[in-house]
């Protein structure tokens, strides 16, 4: 079989003529694909892997805990360097390390956010919220000149955005991290092989309206490229096998990535089949490429390790090297170590005789195959370093090279001048020699700026480097997952969203499809509004005629300074709408007549227990037959083995203590996590000696939901008729005082809306005080001119703008 590129698989195997296949697909998996190429092939693939069982939207989240972590399983992002824990989720964000969301790697507005592709795993991935908004639905491409996110901590943004200096496109892109191009590469023909059926009707500068090629010519270069210079490594690998597991297809490209080649690239017009073996060729380094050295002092040795990758090879690997300077560790690879998973690692050593640019070359062969790679390298006197990396509005990583000299500490000294060749502030610093870079931050966005490095006796020349324009961005923040509830035909309540914007000069119209609606009042609803960028918050909530399961995205279009039109999607709603209660839990399915049984199956769902059971006792029960009893521990349970999805509003139930016993204090509590974290939303005693008494809990909580009643002291207790109606908005589980009182513009005025009576002041963004007093519970309207106020209750403000 031919071989798959590979960069990083645990296995190593000894190829012979033949290549070996190192995936995992079932035998004849791709049998009705063979014997093809090009069109043909692409669209036999899209029978195979097209039809798959859809995992849902909310249903990534889960399968991220598997299908996108490291050892240690915390959740791999390809935005950042962050690894996070399971479950911080957007939500909130305001840099690079806040939260992490769903990535369409192929932006859904491409497709109009249509089913199957928005939930489609073997496109989506977890990646940090904040690099996501700035990549938003731009294409993918290089940009030499692009903008990095600052870092955050010791949290770096991955990727860039920037024009596109690849030829073909000249328009705005985002560039991933090297180490992942490959990834998202074999992300992009899945969906051209999984959806050749639809995606001529998609829209994108990366597509060419048909299917086949599908792609535009310029992006198919691309993908080639990325495709053949990062391969398939054991990530993927790994997250091939979950994703067939839960969706059942393949992502064809990494089980066989030489498909590619054989739909759009040098094999293209000859047919593919697992059988072929393999011409002799080397995969990596790939011809053509450059190997750097980077910045270096004369006659000191620098070193590079290169990969050496190849298939079909029958004799062994040519080692040469020209260039003054230049040299590599061996004159011959064996060809079955090029032909192993890993490859073999060839040593190439750069010694500079002089100061100055060096080019050299790096020539392997092997019978008909041939590679030639570009070396490079640039020799300074003094202390070298190199060009500035990484920069965005207000930093940039500067880079030295280590050549002994340090401070006593271990440390050189770093300046940076402003144009007049004054140090800016909080300059010169000391940094660690041996890091050979260092995030020169609390610098100022489109400003020039001169660095350079000094050890004990030597000092760097000086390297000019500009930061960049402070970058667009209008995010919508919400507690959680905006995920909304509602009964048909009425409305759900009114969820706020936080609208942060950043460098953008026009007014903002944000958009979000039927039966969602918007309002910056909360009393004329609409698909589409349109706010100033000083206002910081809009509503929305879910009407519909009908039930249902209904998503959206939420797009906002403006004007940036530069007078650039900027869209953003990221940001996503989800409803339920649902008759208020469908679940009722009377417990007369089925008894467990004891404390010891684990389980119990309930009208509504299964229960779990810990001394706890159902009786069959009808002068005991609330009503029918059957009855939940808690037992004399204090740490009698009993809860839902499954999520009550909808999420959930309010928990009403009738209970009583045991006759005779003393009176019983219990907990009930709520999990949205799969029962691993519990929230406290009620404690209860009931008295010793009284009668069923009907309770009402207030949980209202979103998402798929676990309720437990949990006992703390006293003895057994009753329980009956668990009604448990769905969330309907409002605020998640136990609410931080900022949510209980919002503040809007309504009819041209200032409506301060109150849970309770509060001390509220009003303030001109010119200082002047408008109002300072007493407001009571519910609405109060304040007569105010037009403009732009701060309302602050307690420890907390909003920007209100009165129109």
């Amino acid at each position: 079989m031919i071989l798959r590129y590979l960069k990083s698989a645990v296995l190593a195997l000894a190829l012979a003529s033949t290549a070996v296949a190192f995936a995992a697909e079932p035998a004849g998996y791709y049998s009705t694909c063979e014997n093809k190429s090009g069109a043909a092939l692409l669209s036999a693939l899209c029978k195979k892997v097209g039809p798959h069982t859809n995992v849902g939207y909310n249903g990534l989240l889960s399968l991220y805990k598997t299908s996108d972590v490291y050892s240690d399983g915390t959740i791999w992002d390809m935005y950042s360097t962050k690894h996070w824990k399971p479950g911080i989720t957007c939500g909130n964000y305001k840099k690079v390390g806040d939260c992490y969301n769903r990535e369409h790697s192929f932006p859904k507005s491409w497709f109009n956010d249509a089913q199957p592709m928005y939930s489609e795993a073997f496109h989506i991935y977890p990646t940090d919220g904040k690099v996501n908004g700035q990549r938003s639905n731009f294409p993918y491409g290089e940009c030499a000149n692009g903008t990095t996110l600052p870092s955050s901590g010791s949290v770096k943004a991955l990727g860039r955005l920037g024009s596109c200096t690849f030829p073909g496109y000249s328009g705005t892109v985002f560039e991933p991290d090297d180490q992942y191009k490959g990834d998202f590469a074999r992300s992009y023909f899945y969906m051209a092989a999984a959806y050749n059926d639809k995606i001529a009707g998609w829209k994108s500068p990366m597509l060419s309206g048909n299917n086949y090629p599908a792609f535009s010519s310029w992006a198919i270069n691309l993908l080639l490229k990325w495709h053949r210079e990062d391969p398939v490594s054991q990530k993927e690998l790994d997250r091939q096998e979950v994703v067939y597991g839960a969706q059942h297809n393949r992502n064809p490209f990494i089980d066989h990535p030489e498909l590619a080649e054989y739909i759009w690239g040098n094999k293209k017009g000859q047919n593919w089949s697992t059988n072929i073996s393999a011409d002799p060729a080397f995969l990596l380094p790939t011809d053509g490429s450059t190997v750097d050295f980077g910045v270096t002092a004369v006659g000191l040795a620098r070193t590079k390790a290169v990969t050496v990758k190849a298939e079909g090879l029958k004799e062994a690997i040519s080692v040469s090297v020209s260039g003054a300077g230049f040299a590599a560790g061996t004159t011959s690879i064996a060809a079955d170590a090029s032909m192993t998973t890993d490859g073999a690692i060839l040593t190439l050593n750069y010694t500079a005789p002089a100061a100055g640019v060096a080019v050299g070359t790096l020539t392997l062969t092997s019978g008909t195959a041939k590679t030639t790679v570009k070396l490079t390298a640039n020799a300074m006197t003094g202390l070298p370093v190199g060009a500035a990396t990484d920069i965005s509005d207000e930093s940039f990583i500067a880079h030295w090279t280590y050549v002994g000299d340090e401070a006593a500490d271990g440390t050189y000294t770093i300046y940076v001048l402003d144009a007049e060749g004054n140090a800016v502030a909080s300059y010169p610093r000391t940094v660690k020699a041996k890091d050979e870079q260092y995030i020169c931050s609390d610098l100022s966005p489109e400003t020039a700026y001169t660095y350079y490095v000094k050890s004990k006796t030597l000092t760097s020349g000086k390297i000019n480097v500009t930061t960049a324009a402070p970058i667009p961005s209008i995010d919508f923040m919400h507690d959680g997952e905006l995920s909304l509830v509602a009964e048909p035909g009425i409305p759900s309540e009114a969820e706020e969203l936080l609208v942060g914007v950043e460098n953008i000069t026009s007014d903002i119209t944000i958009e979000v499809k039927a039966p969602f609606e918007l309002s910056s009042d909360k009393a004329e609803w609409s698909q589409k509004i349109v706010i100033k960028p000083e206002e910081d918050r809009i509503y929305i909530r879910v009407n519909s005629a009908k039930a249902g399961t209904f998503a959206s995205s939420i797009i906002a279009t403006a004007t940036t300074a530069k007078g650039e039109t900027y869209t953003t999607d990221e940001a996503e709603v989800s409803a339920k709408v649902t008759e208020a209660i469908d679940f009722v839990e009377d417990f007369e399915a089925e008894a467990s007549g004891s404390y010891n049984k684990n389980t119990v199956k309930g009208t509504m769902c299964v229960w779990n227990l810990h001394d706890a059971g159902v009786f069959a006792e009808s002068k005991k029960a609330y009503e029918g037959s059957n009855y939940m009893r808690l037992g004399k521990s204090a740490s009698s349970s009993f809860e839902t083995a499954e999520d009550i999805a909808g999420g959930v509003g309010e928990i009403t139930f009738y209970a009583k203590a045991w006759d005779g016993d003393a009176a019983c204090e219990f907990k009930v509590e709520c999990s949205g996590d799969g029962a691993n974290n519990w929230k406290t939303v009620a404690t209860i005693t009931l008295p010793k000696g009284e009668a069923y008494k009907k309770y009402t809990v207030t949980a209202n909580v979103s998402g798929d939901v676990r309720v437990r009643f949990v006992q703390t002291a006293g003895a057994r207790a009753h329980f009956d008729n668990i009604a448990i109606s769905h969330y309907r908005g409002g605020i998640v589980g136990v609410e931080s005082d900022y949510h209980a009182w919002t503040a809007y513009s309504l009819n041209g005025q200032l409506v301060v809306s109150l849970s309770e009576q509060a001390e509220v002041q009003v303030y001109g963004i010119d200082g002047i005080t408008y109002f300072n007093g007493t407001l009571n519970a519910g609405d109060n309207a304040l007569d105010l001119a037009k403009g732009l106020y701060i309302v602050v209750v307690d420890d907390f403000s909003r920007r209100v703008l009165v129109k």
